[in-house]
């Protein structure tokens, strides 16, 4: 089994759990965001943040790109689902961003001082009966405290270990770290970050706390979903998702058990206004400048071969492409400045992208369409215009598929078998989304103890 391998490596942690049993759990998920005052801020924090994806192998080197020249003032927003944990006991909730993309679950501490931690609920440790000694490495060495770098900021984090309730379920000796220094760009409505990805990308050491579920037997099914919307979301732990049946759920292997990351095989562009379309660029300007020249059909359809690997990551706003590849699919969207400008009308008259994923084995090949209205982004104010989500600086064989793709559908990660489930939704998101701030308030305010069902009503059937 692929988990056996994953928690084989991880460090010797204390197993005592309070739920001796296997079971599974749903939240609700805000959506919400954060104001970006520069829209090259987004590109660089994505580098940052995927660093050792886009370096590992098969190596090609990362395109530089120039943002000196963008203008002082160039907002647009970021977008982040947050929904509610708690830590220690009496319990102290903490409103989180779940981030398949990063590995490490961290709160503001108690012991920070600066205004951006003051500004959000603190982990008091002194104030828990279930706090355990500081964790350790597998030679006993205590873990020490870490930087983490997240392009435009820097959260200082030292681990520490308590009892974490997740929904209705619960375990002691969960892995964190608490931020004892955090720069102002992580000033949003959410407390701290709650990461989901393996182990190894884990920048404190520490174990992920849904691997220690996964560990400590807690789970079902070892695997956890996201279905997201226009105003929020569910988060579905240790089951098949209530928007799908088993059977309805499509496969697609890992490309290695380290990262949630498949092949993409092809894209194929649907443009709405062919006729419109002007690539501004000669076939010996693309040879000069090594980017793909594109001749679009009659038919407004065009295919693009990029046999690449793609990272799913819930905690991005943008798609990372390999540069020249950004280039030809904003041009086609109208985009400027690396995909910096476009109009916001391009919302509705820009293409269709049809990812294919998948290695085409056994039948694990699947779909995607990402519409303009996912990738199109924008503060809201329409003065200010509106930017590409595709953005250039990856690999020539890398990309990072952040939330455009997971609008309309339910995203499913699993680590027992080490593979992607994707299935569309059978219900309409609005029906858990309409009341979910008070659903939120209801979550902070009550024990939910309940550990033998969701924390949310289940969705209904179509």
């Amino acid at each position: 089994m692929l988990l056996s391998h994953i928690l084989l490596a991880l460090p010797v942690l204390a197993c005592h759990t309070l739920a001796l049993r296997h079971g599974y759990t749903s939240i609700y998920l805000k959506r919400g965001t954060i104001f970006v005052r520069h829209r090259a801020h987004l590109h660089r924090r994505t580098l940052a943040k995927h660093a050792e994806f886009l370096a590992s192998p098969p190596y090609l080197a990362m395109d530089k790109r120039d943002d000196s020249n963008q203008s002082i003032y160039n907002p647009t927003t970021t977008l982040y689902y947050a929904g509610y944990i708690s830590l220690g006991s009496p319990p102290q909730r903490f409103l989180v961003n779940f981030d398949s993309g990063s590995a490490d679950l961290w709160v503001p501490s108690s012991r920070c001082h600066s205004s951006t931690c003051k500004s959000h609920k603190q982990y008091n440790a002194k104030l828990s009966q279930t706090r355990a000694p500081r964790p350790t490495q597998r030679s006993g060495d205590r873990i020490g405290g870490t930087q983490i770098e997240y392009g435009t900021g820097m959260v200082g984090i030292e681990p520490s270990q308590d009892s974490l309730k997740w929904g209705s379920l619960k375990s002691q000796n969960i892995t964190f770290g608490e931020a004892v220094n955090m720069t102002p760009d992580f000033d949003a409505q959410f407390d701290g970050l709650f990461g989901m990805a393996f182990p190894s990308l884990s920048s404190a050491g520490l174990e992920p706390p849904f691997f220690t579920f996964a560990r400590q037997r807690l789970l079902n099914v070892n695997q956890f979903s996201f279905t997201l919307g226009e105003s929020g979301g569910r988060l579905d732990l240790g089951k098949v998702p209530g928007s799908a049946a088993d059977d309805q759920v499509t496969w697609v292997k890992l490309v290695k058990p380290q990262f949630w990351a498949v092949n993409v095989q092809s894209i194929e562009v649907e443009l709405r206004h062919p006729t419109l379309i002007n690539l501004a660029g000669t076939a010996t300007e693309a040879r000069q400048q090594k980017r793909q020249s594109i001749r679009v059909p009659e038919s407004g359809k065009i295919n693009l071969n990029v046999k690449g690997v793609g990272l799913f990551d819930s905690g991005t706003t943008t798609i990372l492409c390999p540069s020249a590849m950004a280039t030809n699919i904003n041009r086609l969207i109208g985009a400027t400045d690396n995909g910096l400008h476009v109009d916001c009308s391009a919302s509705t008259t820009g293409p269709t992208f049809h990812f294919t994923i998948g290695d085409g084995s056994s039948g694990d090949r699947i779909v995607i369409p990402v519409s303009p209205h996912q990738y199109i982004l924008g503060d809201g104010n329409p003065s200010h215009g509106c930017m590409s989500a595709f953005q250039p600086g990856g690999p020539k064989n890398k990309w990072i598929l952040g939330l455009p793709f997971f609008a309309n559908r339910t995203i499913t990660f699993n680590i027992d078998d080490g593979r992607i489930g994707f299935s569309q939704l059978r219900h309409n998101l609005s029906l858990y989304e309409r009341d979910i701030d008070n659903v939120l308030e209801t979550e902070s305010e009550t024990d939910m103890a309940d550990s033998d069902g969701a924390l949310v009503p289940p969705l209904p059937s179509a």
